[in-house]
């Protein structure tokens, strides 16, 4: 069997110790703004699965930083996403997590704006609007959305293009042999983090404390046992 491209890569690693994040990227108000701007409002973010909103009028809301979204699937199929804001006076559109919506407008509860679940703006109850108001100027805030075999990922980009499937890393390997498509969700555990989400990442990507804390998954999986499952960054001394 001849090798993939990705096996033919050379190595594209660290060669040598490099130093570590100074402690204020961890604890800074400033810095995890640009966290947020730079990653999380500007690439395709993994948020469900496509059977999790299988239904007409379902709809889900997350939080991304400061951001409230609602992904929801149209009267016609179609899966769509929106900032959960009303463009009135920006109140919350969706207010429980998940659920069903009643109609096939979204309703703000605050003054009775409706929109299309295609995010157009189609009721004001005022009497009394301006001159030159056009409803065809207020719909919802769009977010873009991508699906990849029966996974839902969205773009806080205001121009977004492209999918989620073009940003994946060629050198992550081949999952065409799974069937994800088939996948159903058969548990959801939330747990909420109370740090900063780097210090998870990278506590997550290298196995330094899995002999002493992960015993069992160390003797499953022996070079963690061995210490050798690490990244060079994580050696260096943390600068404060």
């Amino acid at each position: 069997m001849q090798p993939t491209a990705s096996e033919r890569a050379p190595y594209n690693g660290l060669t040598q110790a490099e130093p570590t994040l100074p402690s204020s990227a961890y604890w800074d108000g400033e810095n995890y703004q640009r966290d947020l701007d730079a990653i999380w409002y500007k690439n395709w973010l993994l948020i469900c699965r496509e059977a999790d909103l299988a239904q007409p009028l379902a709809f889900r809301r997350f939080r991304i930083g400061t951001q409230d979204i609602v992904v929801l699937r149209d009267d016609t199929g179609e899966l769509r996403a929106f900032h959960n804001t009303c463009r009135h006076r920006g109140s919350q559109l969706c207010q429980e997590s998940e659920g069903r919506l009643k109609a096939r407008l979204i309703t703000c509860p605050y003054h009775a704006w409706s929109y299309s679940l295609r995010g157009d703006l189609v009721r004001v109850p005022s009497k009394s609007l301006p001159d030159g108001f056009d409803k065809a100027d207020h719909p919802l805030y769009r977010v873009a959305l991508s699906v990849w075999r029966g996974f839902v990922f969205i773009n806080l980009q205001e121009d977004a293009a492209g999918s989620a499937q073009a940003s994946f890393d060629p050198a992550s390997g081949n999952l065409g042999n799974w069937p994800l498509e088939t996948l159903v969700s058969g548990h959801v555990l939330r747990k909420v983090m109370h740090c900063n989400w780097k210090i998870f990442w990278e506590n997550f990507n290298e196995c330094l404390h899995c002999p002493g804390v992960h015993k069992d998954l160390s003797r499953l999986v022996p070079i963690y046992g061995r210490g050798q499952a690490r990244r060079s960054r994580m050696d260096a001394p943390c600068r404060q």
